[in-house]
């Protein structure tokens, strides 16, 4: 089974090792997010869904499940609009939908191990939160 990582600069890297993966979450700073299309993806041939993921400073990394908009979501926590460069357009996320460098380790890490997407992750439809989720 295929897994492809799609980084922010291109080049996919094919079946990337854990440690890789490691590297990427841990030791890449906001800089690295900011280049190229601003995302990276990780693709698992035979899933529909795959997982896009980036990081801004403070708030972490961002997680979305794609094509369903499901991402990460944190009830309790305050909610403040960040804006990150997707593909050079602002996109609009809520600081509630964002994790730990250590919990984005553990669901990214475990997507790839398992093949299938983590159960233990509160996921809501993005557009179910209230925020300005618009374009500019």
């Amino acid at each position: 089974m295929l897994i492809t990582y799609n980084g922010p600069t291109g080049d996919p890297i094919e079946n990337p090792s854990i440690n890789f993966l490691k590297d990427i979450i841990f030791n890449k700073a906001a800089d690295y997010w900011a280049k190229g299309s601003g995302d990276s993806g990780i693709e698992i041939e035979g899933l529909d869904e795959t997982l896009i993921f980036f990081y801004d400073e403070p708030y972490g990394f961002f997680i979305m499940r794609h094509p369903d908009y499901l991402v990460p979501y944190d009830e309790s926590a305050e909610i403040r609009v960040v804006e990150h460069k997707v593909g050079g357009e602002p996109m609009r996320v809520p600081s509630c939908c964002y994790v730990s460098r250590e919990r984005a380790y553990e669901t990214i890490s475990e997507f790839v191990t398992t093949k299938s997407i983590p159960s233990n992750v509160n996921w809501t439809d993005i557009y179910d939160i209230e925020f300005d989720h618009g374009f500019e």
